[in-house]
């Protein structure tokens, strides 16, 4: 109930902001970017040989776990972490009568839920992208039936590859009360990803790598990624949540 409580006024105190306006909007981007890149190299891709859904769904995803996502999820933690930090409300918001656990469960749950919901809009508007584009462009067969099962399977992949991601950042973003830090913090950790992507030493340990393992098709690596993540995740959120109910925390 207490959890219930907390999550609805979250929702309401994030309506007609940016944060909320990110959910569709980065997604959208990468959907626009599949599009042109397909529509303009149809006859390449036609004549690949490849599974048209197959290539298609690799490069939406490609886009947003390896470069949108990680970024996607530094912002949407700063903004959210910054509706508190702003105008001291911190210092109102303590004051309610509501364990400081079921706060910070609360406002790690919320980034998880965007990132489901925009790998959501993502996997499936990929599913109409190719349906259009088998219009706009006949040369490119997508074979029936859709492939809402992969799609499904991706959406997760993402949410479960970034848990661990989202669970530091969070942290960080409450921890720290300028934008800039947790910012700044995501976008150094996301640039170190592009270079220990290809490490087989480091990249399956990096959180912000690990959304891009998935890609490998190795099960062992997937099932790496995700345990991981999982697990990673659980350790991170507990010790964050430790630390803020001992902080003593006034934006």
């Amino acid at each position: 109930m207490i959890l219930a409580d907390v999550l609805s006024a979250e929702l309401l105190k994030l309506r007609r902001t940016l944060a909320f306006w990110m959910v569709p909007a980065a997604p959208l981007v990468v959907l626009l970017l599949t599009f042109l890149l397909f529509h303009q190299r149809a006859a390449t891709f036609a004549k690949s040989g490849k599974p048209l859904w197959d290539s298609l769904q690799r490069n939406a995803f490609v886009l947003w776990a390896v470069l949108m996502l990680p970024l996607y999820i530094a912002l949407q933690t700063a903004l959210l972490a910054g509706l508190e930090h702003a105008e001291d409300r911190w210092r109102n918001l303590l004051a309610l009568p509501v364990p400081r656990w079921a706060l910070y469960a609360v406002k790690l749950a919320i980034p998880c839920a965007m990132v489901f919901a925009s790998s959501l809009i993502l996997n499936f508007g990929v599913l109409l992208e190719g349906a259009l584009l088998a219009r706009l462009k006949p040369i490119l067969l997508f074979p029936a039936p859709l492939p809402w099962a992969q799609a499904w399977q991706n959406t997760l992949f993402c949410l479960g590859s970034s848990l661990l991601m989202i669970a530091v950042q969070q942290w960080v973003s409450l921890r720290f009360p300028a934008f800039a830090a947790p910012a700044g913090f995501g976008i150094g950790c996301t640039v170190a990803g592009f270079v220990l992507i290809n490490s087989q030493q480091y990249g399956p340990w990096w959180p912000w790598c690990l959304p891009a393992q998935v890609l490998a098709a190795k099960p062992d690596a997937v099932a790496h990624a995700l345990w991981y993540s999982g697990v990673g995740a659980v350790v991170a959120a507990v010790a964050g949540g430790i630390e803020f109910s001992r902080r003593d925390v006034h934006g």
